[in-house]
């Protein structure tokens, strides 16, 4: 058989399934990532968690319940998405650490960011409106 016919058949096979998406291409890389840990740490849970990782890509990709794919990738790009804001936010607060310092107020405990070497200053909280003095 040539490869222009092999291809064919994949095409054919795969026809209706689900397919390749961002969550299958995450379990599938996390799954050899476990594979080649169990090869360096000697593990038989690591190996059988890559393995696991492993077959519910494939089976995501070969799926004809596209429905509950689809349902699984929403889950997943919400996750991703609270996770990439959070590590924004972490990074964001690390790079101003030096400039301003962030407070709580005691309050309502809203985050209120305060630039720093001004000795103490009188905080307004601009959600409850709760006045206290902090020092920067």
């Amino acid at each position: 058989m040539t490869s222009m016919q092999w291809l064919q058949k994949i095409l054919f096979y795969m026809s209706g399934r689900y397919g390749f998406d961002e969550f299958s291409k995450v379990l599938m890389a996390a799954g050899l990532v476990f594979g080649i840990l169990a090869n360096f740490i000697g593990g038989i849970w690591v190996s059988a968690v890559g393995i696991a990782l492993l077959a519910y890509g494939a089976l995501r990709i070969l799926s004809r319940d596209k429905a509950n794919r689809y349902r699984e990738l929403q889950k997943y790009l919400s996750v991703k998405q609270i996770v990439q804001l959070r590590t924004r936010k972490l990074r964001n607060r690390w790079a101003q650490r030096k400039a301003y310092k962030i407070v709580k107020c005691p309050n309502c405990r809203q985050q209120i960011r305060l630039p720093r070497g001004r000795k103490k200053l009188r905080v307004t909280c601009p959600k409850c409106h709760e006045t206290f003095i902090k020092k920067t």
